[in-house]
């Protein structure tokens, strides 16, 4: 069985860092945000591409497993999560770094006040971190919520957008300092439609069905969890 091949046990170390470093940018990222932290920004800036050398490791871990071993059923699933997965993973990361750029461009504290705009940068990060322990521990009860809690996002969204742009044609801020903000809250949100994906690709592992509307409950994702 490839399970105890040398590969596949590679494979789990390397989902392993893949998961820690994409939760550590995440919560770098959200103490960046709502702090104001450079030195957090930094860190996340420069892991980035750490996650992008882990993230093409196991693409390329994958296909020799699948070269060798021909896995199947739920087996042949997980090495396709693992592909599906890691671009996701590292969309995430480049999110955070780029969300962290934009912050350092900008000087006001007023952007960073937003409570439409700190609830979403909470929310993210927590999805972020959800699915991380979601798909490492291949949870689809903890999948189903991701899911669920997408939709909640999407308008803290749209309602920290118009903070920002209220702030801006209020203020007589510059209105580059608006654009940059803008852009890192709809990379927020961007972030949380990547956890999504991974939550789902928990889901398509585990059931084999590629999208939580053809499960037919709850209970029944829990009892093939």
């Amino acid at each position: 069985m490839y399970h105890n091949s040398p590969e596949y046990k590679e494979l789990k170390q390397l989902s392993a860092r893949i998961c820690t470093v994409c939760r550590e940018m995440a919560a770098g990222m959200k103490e960046a945000l709502l702090n104001k932290n450079e030195k957090a920004a930094e860190t996340v800036i420069s892991q980035d591409e750490e996650l992008n050398d882990y993230s093409l490791k196991s693409d390329e871990l994958c296909g020799k497993i699948i070269a060798l071993y021909w896995p199947r059923g739920s087996d042949m699933r997980y090495i396709l999560s693992a592909i599906k997965t890691s671009a996701d993973f590292e969309r995430i990361g480049d999110h955070c770094k780029h969300v962290c750029r934009r912050m350092l461009k900008v000087s006001s504290p007023v952007f960073f006040s937003s409570d439409a705009l700190r609830l979403l940068t909470e929310r993210v990060s927590d999805s972020v971190s959800e699915a991380v322990t979601a798909y490492y521990a291949m949870d689809c009860k903890r999948a189903m919520e991701i899911i669920k809690n997408d939709i909640e996002i999407d308008l803290l969204k749209n309602d920290a957008v118009k903070d920002i742009i209220q702030t801006i044609s209020g203020s007589g801020y510059d209105v580059n300092i608006g654009v940059h903000m803008v852009n890192a809250a709809r990379r927020l949100e961007r972030m949380a439609d990547h956890a999504k994906h991974i939550a789902e690709a928990v889901l398509f592992t585990v059931s084999g069905k590629f999208d939580n509307k053809e499960i037919d409950n709850e209970e029944d994702i829990a009892d093939r969890g």
